[in-house]
């Protein structure tokens, strides 16, 4: 649908680029700190305002949440959502 599109034409991402896309978010918050922090009934969940960089150059202005959470006595980070002003994914 459009979100594949805006994917693949303005990042160059494709179905087999999944883990080259979660490694781009990552690094793009890496270091950072996030524009919103808030308490939620799952965990600490953090905003960050960054930029993507796609698998072909192209960039975006994006907004990445972050939800950190205990897992079986494990702390862990899932990437909730990922959204820009042109697109949402």
């Amino acid at each position: 649908g459009p979100k594949a599109k805006f994917m693949k034409d303005v990042l160059g991402y494709s179905t087999g680029d999944s883990k080259l896309f979660h490694k781009n978010v990552v690094e793009s918050i890496r270091g950072k700190t996030p524009t919103k922090t808030t308490t939620t009934p799952y965990g600490t969940k953090h905003t960050y305002n960054t930029e993507l960089v796609g698998k072909n150059g192209g960039k975006v202005k994006a907004n990445v949440v972050v939800v950190i959470q205990k897992d079986n006595g494990r702390v862990t980070y899932k990437i909730v959502t990922v959204f820009s002003k042109i697109a949402s994914f």
